[in-house]
């Protein structure tokens, strides 16, 4: 057996064991997988322009052609809904793929370095971990303005510290196996490694992580957008609709709020339910 087949031997069978997810884990991917479509085609779909306003018809409930009745600037609620799934989601996308890239970047680093490398970076990471992504969402979006890409920015910030934490220690252990020192000893190069072998064999850890991530960022980014630092009116987004119904909570008109806030919620759960699946899959926890 070659040295790339023994590097890459654990990775094999993982596509079979995704007949593993279950019933439940198969729900949460149909779930998603109607979100994604939603969310690239919203804009399409919606029945009326999602922007429009008509006084006339604030907090009315629903009549034929508006199955979600009106908010309270009259806006259609379900138009919004569609397109609003595309900022929910982008954002989390562009979060999660930021994080990772930089989370894994450190974690690897330390790994492959060890020695003051890893213990400038394990410090820098442990004092970085100590800072609430809320404040530096709140901080950065007083010195920036408030907005998506600040939120983003923020909470990238925030997530970053963690997973590389996570990583680092199943990094040591993947550069502590004999392939490496086999793969070192036949004079691959660090990038050969490192590449082709080390992070092949990490990419499952990654990935569940990355997938639980992404629903806590889409109630993160929510949340921010509900606080009004994230996504700015008039902008269709499910956390914006969250806050801006709040008001017609107290008028007996609960609508809005909870169908935005129960996208967020199914969204943010299905991605937990298919992380955990994963992670037990490729036995990972």
């Amino acid at each position: 057996m070659s040295i790339g087949q023994i590097a890459i031997g654990r990775n094999r069978g993982y596509r079979k064991r995704l007949s593993k997810l279950g019933l439940l884990g198969w729900l949460a991917v149909f779930v998603l997988f109607i979100f994604g479509v939603i969310a690239i085609f919203g804009s399409a779909l919606a029945p009326h322009d999602p922007n429009k306003i008509d006084l006339a018809y604030s907090y009315v409930g629903p009549i034929p052609g508006h199955p979600l009745g009106f908010d309270e600037l009259g806006r259609d609620l379900f138009s919004r809904l569609l397109v609003g799934a595309r900022t929910s989601l982008i954002g989390p996308i562009v979060l999660v793929i930021s994080t990772t890239l930089i989370g894994t970047s450190i974690a690897i680093l330390a790994a492959w370095r060890r020695g003051w490398t890893d213990a400038g970076l394990s410090a820098g990471v442990d004092i970085a971990v100590a800072f609430p992504g809320l404040l530096l969402a709140i901080l950065l979006s007083t010195v920036f303005g408030a907005s998506l890409w600040v939120a983003i920015a923020a909470l990238t910030l925030a997530y970053t510290p963690s997973l590389a934490r996570l990583l680092r220690s199943s990094a040591l252990r993947e550069t502590g196996m004999d392939y490496v020192k086999a793969l070192k000893v036949l004079g691959f190069s660090d990038s050969q490694i490192i590449f082709k072998h080390l992070l092949p064999n990490l990419a499952p850890f990654i990935i569940a992580q990355a997938i639980i991530m992404f629903g806590y960022a889409t109630l993160d980014l929510g949340g921010l957008s509900f606080l009004g630092i994230g996504v700015q009116p008039p902008t269709a987004d499910w956390g914006t609709m969250v806050a801006a119904g709040a008001s017609g909570l107290l008028q007996g008109y609960p609508t809005q709020t909870l169908a935005a806030g129960s996208c967020l919620v199914l969204t943010a759960v299905s991605f937990a339910v298919i992380g955990d699946r994963l992670a037990r899959i490729w036995g990972v926890e």
